[in-house]
């Protein structure tokens, strides 16, 4: 067992709750501001990297310090030897980073000095080196992977943790390309219907939990958690009222298969999710993910009217569609799904929102509870999505 952190994306809360959902909390040693530890035996990084959509990479940690130790001369004192322990034979140009996280003020880190000493280290064992931070600033984990730090040299990172500092170094990485192409390289898309992100679509498939052996998609589109589903290696059902979109999917889990080599079940069908019958569904279903319709895309704050009947539409439509999947999944059949809502300032910091009204009873009404809900946005998007967790009530 080895310390190992996990730097969250941009949605801390959520990307917190896939990590819990998919390695639970028992190994769980802390959680600081951008990242959580966990003591863990990891036989695949890359592996586990890829399986989750809200992690930006993996460290494992190979120091820790009381946290007045910040000192550069400090911190170099186990920098050095690992350094030199992994480079010794190493042959080659090394590509580097020192990257800093859950600092609230990132100057507490004297980069340059651990930049310039990591340097001098490296050229002490005849070998060549750049770094590639920018202004001698902390660096992007985008930067780091199209630099290829990973293969070519050394991410190293020091980590703020609530009692002590963490130090070390990055073994797997967000593989943006391969997001890149299964978001915008997929042969269909339709951008009046939403686009569910593929990292989305991998943390809302995450939350449903790891026992998920088939996942249904009622409101499939061009078919994002169908393909995300699939590259997990989950049977993947889903249906949608308008054929055009369930072609859509049918043709993009084609290309899946072509493309990653794919060897799960997949069936789409046509259907309105509101009057699903058992008939409908002869596979057992682990768990519903689904987007649905978010409403029409728009460039500023609706009128408080229109709004108000987006809602009462989507209310209509999600209190249909639920007592009618109720019916006809197991008791054990977790729901994960995105809500329409508006984003109704751009306070980066304090954002205001508003959402569909009273949802938690309608759910209620239909035999579910929520238990869980995170906010997934944008600032210079109006729409947002709301993401619930359902579970059927006893």
């Amino acid at each position: 067992m080895s310390l190992y952190a996990f730097e969250l994306g941009r949605k801390k809360d959520l990307c917190f709750a896939e990590l819990i959902a998919v390695l639970g909390k028992e190994q769980l040693v802390e959680r600081n501001l951008d990242t959580a530890i966990f003591d863990l035996k990891i036989p695949n990084y890359q592996g586990l990297q890829d399986r989750l959509g809200g992690i930006v990479k993996i460290i494992k940690i190979w120091s820790d310090l009381p946290l007045e130790d910040s000192r550069p001369n400090k911190l170099e004192k186990h920098i050095k030897p690992h350094l030199e322990e992994i480079f010794a034979d190493h042959k080659g140009k090394i590509n580097f980073a020192v990257s800093t996280l859950s600092f609230k003020n990132p100057k507490e880190i004297n980069i340059k000095q651990i930049l310039n000493f990591s340097k001098l280290i490296l050229k002490s064992l005849g070998l060549n080196s750049r770094f590639v931070n920018k202004n001698f600033e902390n660096t992007k984990p985008s930067t780091i992977y199209k630099a290829r730090v990973l293969e070519k040299g050394i991410d190293i990172n020091i980590i703020k943790g609530n009692d002590k500092l963490f130090i070390g170094e990055t073994v797997a990485i967000q593989e943006i390309d391969a997001y890149s192409k299964r978001d915008y390289d997929k042969p269909w898309r339709d951008a009046k219907v939403g686009m569910l992100p593929p990292k989305l679509a991998q943390i809302m498939i995450n939350l449903a939990g790891t026992n998920t052996k088939t996942i249904y998609d009622p409101f499939c589109g061009t078919g994002s958690v169908l393909i995300e589903g699939s590259l997990m290696n989950k049977d993947v059902v889903g249906s949608d009222i308008d054929p055009r979109m369930t072609d859509y999917s049918e043709k993009n889990l084609q290309w899946t298969v072509q493309e990653f080599q794919t060897k799960n079940i997949h069936r789409i069908f046509t259907k309105d999710a509101r009057f699903l019958i058992k008939e409908d569904l002869p596979e057992r279903i682990d768990a519903v993910i689904t987007e649905g319709y978010l409403s029409e895309p728009v460039s500023r704050l609706p009128a408080p009217e229109i709004r108000q009947k987006v809602f009462r539409e989507l209310a209509n439509l999600h209190f249909n569609w639920l007592t009618a999947v109720n019916r006809i999944t197991p008791k054990t059949c977790k729901i994960v799904m995105c809500l329409a809502g508006f984003r109704k300032n751009n306070d980066k910091y304090h954002p205001e929102y508003e959402l569909l009204p009273r949802f938690n009873e309608l759910v209620e009404e239909t035999g579910y509870k929520v238990v869980s809900s995170y906010i997934y946005d944008r600032p210079d998007q109006i729409v947002v999505r709301e993401i619930k967790v359902l579970e059927k009530m006893n």
